[in-house]
This record gives structure tokens, sequence and C-alpha cells, in this order.
């Protein structure tokens, strides 16, 4: 059972996590028009719970390695989420462990973390000239259904996800 605590195993699962969220969002794309864009951050929300209490280094490196990964298989490029995913994972580290106390505190907490993912890189996304999508366009047919889409997740997921991450 402790293999299953390993904080490198862990870190694999998250790799695994990342693969899934693809699907889910191909999947929630075929079966919407394709005017709207839903994708969802299981992975941001095992985020959450996993770098709470994790030291620094392995807290950089480990957030590097897997937003580069994410930066290649998604986007086909390195540069955004690279760099975002360590910012999100330190603010994440910061926190205390009382905002875990609540349900409704870790949701809000990942509603920020999931707004801070998608509008900064969309931002990111303009200025490197990768869409061309306006900020309104993005908030009506992509923010806003990913939003409602990852709170339903949350609402499945947090209880296995805290159970397996949190304490790591």
């Amino acid at each position: 059972m402790a293999f299953l605590k390993n904080r490198y195993f862990l870190l694999f699962t998250l790799l695994l996590l990342m693969l899934i969220d693809g699907q889910f969002s191909y999947l929630m794309s075929s079966v919407f028009t394709y005017h709207v864009t839903i994708s969802s951050h299981l992975l941001l929300l095992a985020i959450i719970y996993f770098y709470h209490n994790q030291t620094k280094y392995f807290t950089i490196f480990s957030s590097l390695f897997l937003g580069g990964l994410y930066d290649i298989y998604y986007l086909n490029r390195i540069g955004i989420v690279v760099i975002l995913l360590p910012f999100l994972v330190i603010f994440t580290n910061s926190i205390t462990k009382t905002i875990f106390s609540s349900n409704f505190q870790t949701l809000t907490f990942f509603i920020i973390v999931l707004f801070m993912f998608e509008i900064v890189g969309d931002v990111c996304a303009v200025l490197l000239g990768m869409t061309t999508l306006t900020i309104a366009n993005f908030i009506a047919y992509g923010f806003a259904p990913t939003l409602i889409f990852n709170i339903l997740l949350y609402l499945i997921f947090q209880k296995l996800f805290k159970k397996v991450y949190f304490n790591a």
C-alpha cells in the first residue's frame, strides 16, 4: 500500500489524468456543437490536492515536466503551460491546509485555479498568435461551458482525489 502513496507513482497518475482529460475534452467536443469547446481539467483538481505539502524542488521540477508534456501533447509547442503550471503549483503549495477543511472552500479555490489557468492561457495564446478568438467569444463558448463541466467533475471526483492525493 505504501507504493500507492509514493509521490513518484502519484506523479505518474497525474500524467495519466492529463491523458484522460484529453479524452474527456474530445468526448465533450463531439457531443456538443463544434462552436462550444469544453475542456476537462481533472489534472488541475488532482494538482490542488497533490502539491499541497510537497517540497519546493520536487514541486518546481515535476510541474515543469508536466507543463512541458502538456504543451507538447496538446499545443505542439512549449511555452504557455510550462510557465503557467509551476506558478499555479507554487500558489497551491503556499495555501494553508485549512482551506481544504470545507468542500465549498476547496471548490472556490478550484474555480480560482481554473480561472487563472484558462484566462491566462488564452491571453498568452492570443499574444503568441495561436488563436484569433475574441475574449467575449472565448468566455461564452469556451470558458463558461468548461467551468460548468469542471464543477460537475469536482462534485464527482473530489472525495476520491482527496483520499488518494491529499496526504501523499
